[in-house]
């Protein structure tokens, strides 16, 4: 991964914050000098999937992500929680 990439929000997992076809600029930067925290939004790899998702809890060292559209998000509700080594990067600014 380069030092800043380039996403398109696909779905509506992450409204009204992120909207299907946005684009955002995520790095991985910000993780060399700290641990993801609690509101992060991430992207991170789930077999061969990316996905964008808030962190919203952090128990023994995994990460419990949801989409902000409670509605309409595969989450972890879904597939569980992650752990650090799927995390790519932070999402740093919507474009």
């Amino acid at each position: 991964m380069l030092f800043l990439s380039k996403f398109k929000i696909i779905g509506h997992s992450m409204e009204p914050m992120l909207k299907e076809g946005d684009i955002v600029l995520a790095s991985f930067v910000p993780y060399l000098f700290h641990k993801p925290n609690i509101g992060d939004i991430i992207v991170f790899k789930i077999k061969d999937k990316f996905f964008i998702k808030r962190i919203k809890e952090i128990k023994d060292n995994k990460y419990i992500v949801k989409g902000d559209n409670k509605k309409d998000s595969l989450d972890s509700k879904q597939f569980g929680s992650i752990v650090q080594n799927q995390i790519i990067a932070e999402v740093i600014y919507k474009i």
